[in-house]
């Protein structure tokens, strides 16, 4: 009992001894937009940063619903995703040029589970039965709500290795290691877009040698590849990779940078 009584004091003495100065230490740290926000340079930074964050904006626009397509989920949730991660990575991040959202790589992840837990086939049941939820069927619901426990789940295990210091461990990863890592995620986002580029319905294919099944389906379905989808979809990725080097080339004597991806969803909308 004394043994206990005096561990308790001891404890109340540490927790006594804790000052403000300490506190302010620790939010600091943890919270680098108290550290960066009073010496902000407002005039001569405002203006650039605002037109850099609209170009971004408008350029998170159209990835938010492709990515929100590549997890299998409805295309407005793309928006909110991509919406939220910026936000909080102002008041927690540390590196004024990362770019942060969502990404390929999750998607697919994401889409893993969707599919596999809400596949596509109970579509046919409860696509007209509207939960009432921003118009959305209850197919679509229970479609994110996967996705949205996957992403928890994520959060979790993510906050898990901010808490044990684990980022120190990347110095392990070799260079590559890395390229063949990010070489293979960008092959399989390709792939699974390859049916979106050539027209086609084909169902989920995921699991061991899934890249190769992918092409082995194609090929066996070939006739019936839209030639209408196809023709726009290699014009849509020859006018992006012409406007991207242009940008690249004129972008001294050019203040604004122009969004075609964003007139290329609205003239593919409007047609």
């Amino acid at each position: 009992m004394t043994g206990t009584k005096k561990k308790r004091s001891a404890v109340w003495r540490k927790i006594q001894a804790v000052r403000l100065e300490d506190i302010k230490v620790w939010c600091m740290r943890r919270l680098p937009i108290l550290k960066w926000v009073p010496v902000y340079n407002w005039k001569e930074n405002l203006i650039p940063d605002t037109v850099s964050g609209m170009m971004l904006a408008i350029q998170q626009v159209t990835q938010g619903l492709a990515f929100a397509v590549l997890s299998s989920v409805h295309p407005v949730f793309g928006l909110y995703g991509s919406f939220f991660p910026v936000i909080i990575y102002a008041i927690f991040g540390m590196g004024r040029h990362v770019a942060t959202g969502t990404f390929a790589l999750t998607s697919l992840i994401s889409a893993n589970a969707v599919e596999r837990l809400v596949p596509s086939v109970n579509a046919n049941f409860t696509t007209n039965n509207n939960s009432g939820v921003l118009g959305l069927s209850e197919f679509e619901m229970q479609r994110i709500g996967v996705a949205a426990a996957v992403s928890f789940l994520g959060g979790i295990i993510q906050v898990a290795m901010f808490t044990l210091q684990l980022g120190s461990a990347t110095f392990l990863l070799t260079e590559p290691v890395i390229s063949a890592m990010t070489t293979g995620a960008a092959t399989h986002v390709v792939t699974s877009q390859v049916k979106y580029l050539l027209g086609m319905k084909m169902p989920y294919i995921s699991g061991p040698l899934g890249f190769f099944h992918i092409y082995a389906y194609i090929f066996e379905n070939i006739r019936s590849v839209q030639l209408e989808a196809l023709l726009l979809s290699l014009l849509s990725i020859v006018v992006l990779v012409l406007v991207k080097e242009l940008n690249e080339k004129f972008q001294r004597n050019i203040k604004v940078v122009l969004p075609i991806d964003l007139l290329l969803v609205r003239n593919s909308l409007a047609k």
